[in-house]
């Protein structure tokens, strides 16, 4: 037979906490060990104290948590539209922080002479926080 925690024989007999571990203690109900104060009991121990146990599925007639927002219905059609827009939203963002991101290597130097000619840009890396002057003026 299955072995069940003591939640389990709760819910499968109907039982409190206390009566269980009452039962327990008398010798009426015996039980298992199961690590550091953890215990189990068998199924054929429950139906021999507390005769015949209760189902734990839930019957058909409880299972409609989410019947209302089946494919099709107008709050399907507008999740979908808003999930859409937000997609849209996020490609945007990400384009902004590319273009935010990107830092060109080489920049033309605009010069009035018949031809642009390439600088390389200074490397100037930003000064960390805990260096920063604490008051500016």
């Amino acid at each position: 037979m299955a072995w069940h925690t003591i939640t389990e024989a709760q819910k499968l007999t109907g039982k409190s906490r206390r009566t269980l571990y009452r039962d327990m203690a008398t010798g009426r109900l015996s039980w298992e060990s199961e690590g550091d104060n953890a215990r189990r009991l068998e199924t054929s121990e429950l139906i021999r104290v507390y005769g015949e146990l209760k189902p734990l599925a839930q019957p058909k007639d409880q299972k409609k948590a989410h019947a209302d927002t089946a494919h099709g219905t107008p709050d399907t059609a507008l999740i979908l539209a808003e999930l859409k827009a937000l997609r849209e939203e996020m490609a945007e963002l990400r384009q902004a922080m590319r273009l935010i991101e990107y830092k060109p290597e080489m920049v033309l130097n605009d010069t009035h002479d018949t031809h642009d000619t390439a600088e390389s840009v200074p490397n100037v890396e930003p000064i960390a926080w805990w260096k920063r002057p604490f008051l500016r003026k």
